[in-house]
């Protein structure tokens, strides 16, 4: 039988740029397949946080993809309804030097209409603000501290009575220093290495503190091993470190706690794989109860990459707990339950929306 040779002809330039691309694709994913998995990982996008300086009124706190701050507030936080928060308000301005996108923002509230905000700047000092009877009294901010002289990589704060503030910040050189206004100065304290100190430890880990009663306060952080610890200092000294746990088998990331909520402490956690959990602590027999799943938001399990919990108690209003945390989408997501001595409710998120820095918000970072 005859063989009919046909004359070769040159391959359509579409097909060397299938061929390129096929060969792009096929080495990022044997390289992905090769690399182990990053178990914790964030995207450059601060912690939200909330307070409440009085009854019906909750105040959060973000900054935004461009380094600004913004703000929305409900002056009927006792309504559970996300409708009532305002829109994304920038202020206030950021510090001369600017705010590390991907480190810690914290708020506290210890008296009426009075708001303190800790933040972190690019070179890891811890540095301050705060809002009084209807203005912001520091419009370019004070530094606090250089803890440890290595800088800081995240803040949780606490205020257990009037002219009171006392913050956690998670050093680069994985200690944990204690950052404390005793209403004349500014103190900074080592308090050691972290639980699980080691040079896996990730410096971007969830830090959260509670004060629950005067000259009281829980210490809580995420280990490198995805679980909760967290001791206690009962006004003379600190406990030891104990092991909380966590909710599942995927890691925990993130924090936020409130005190007196339901009962002693009500803590938010954020997790690896999406889901955000909530779980109280019982003061009655010095316990956690049990996880409730909060399940993830604004994308399912790509909520991962949605990186930050704030929480707030509403004052005065016992059992009222709002969450505020980022969707995989860029917008914000506002929760809120209610608890008593036997039960809790959760009614789900609500979007507040999100700034229009926030616009174009695409996830930074691989599982």
């Amino acid at each position: 039988m005859p063989v009919t040779i046909k004359p070769f002809r040159r391959p359509h330039r579409t097909f060397y740029l299938a061929a390129a691309f096929l060969f792009l694709w096929l080495m990022l994913h044997a390289d992905a397949a090769h690399a182990a998995p990053a178990i914790h990982t964030r995207p450059p996008l601060t912690n939200p946080a909330c307070a409440s300086w009085g009854p019906n009124r909750v105040d959060c706190f973000i900054i935004g993809n461009d380094g600004r701050i913004y703000h929305s507030y409900s002056d009927q936080a006792s309504s559970g309804d996300a409708r009532h928060f305002s829109r994304w308000i920038e202020e206030p301005a950021p510090p001369p030097d600017g705010l590390d996108l991907g480190t810690g923002l914290a708020v506290t509230a210890w008296g009426v209409g009075r708001l303190d905000i800790m933040a972190i700047t690019p070179d890891g000092d811890v540095v301050h603000t705060y809002y009084d009877q209807n203005a912001w009294q520091l419009p370019n901010w004070e530094f606090v501290a250089y803890p440890g002289n290595v800088g800081v990589s995240e803040i949780g704060c606490t205020s257990w009575g009037v002219n009171r503030i006392d913050c956690f910040t998670r050093g680069k050189n994985r200690r944990i220093y204690q950052v404390r206004w005793d209403g004349t100065s500014w103190g900074t304290f080592d308090l050691g290495p972290l639980p699980t100190s080691g040079t896996a430890d990730n410096p971007y880990l969830g830090v959260g503190a509670a004060a629950y009663a005067p000259n009281a306060l829980f210490l809580l952080v995420i280990g490198v091993d995805g679980n909760l610890y967290y001791r206690k200092w009962d006004g003379a000294s600190w406990g030891v470190w104990r092991d909380g746990g966590k909710a599942s088998p995927d890691n925990l990331m993130t924090i936020s706690c409130q005190a007196g909520v339901i009962y002693l402490m009500d803590c938010v956690f954020g997790d690896v794989g999406g889901k955000l959990w909530h779980r109280s602590y019982y003061d009655g027999a010095g316990y956690w109860l049990d996880w409730h799943n909060l399940n993830a938001v604004g994308g399912g399990q790509s909520a991962y990459y949605a990186s930050g919990i704030g929480t707030s108690k509403v004052a005065g209003d016992q059992g009222a707990l709002y969450a505020l945390t980022y969707g995989v989408d860029g917008r914000l997501y506002l929760g809120f339950g209610r608890g008593g001595a036997a039960t809790f409710n959760w009614y789900g998120w609500s979007s507040l929306g999100r700034p229009a820095d926030q616009r174009m918000y695409v996830p930074g970072v691989r599982r």
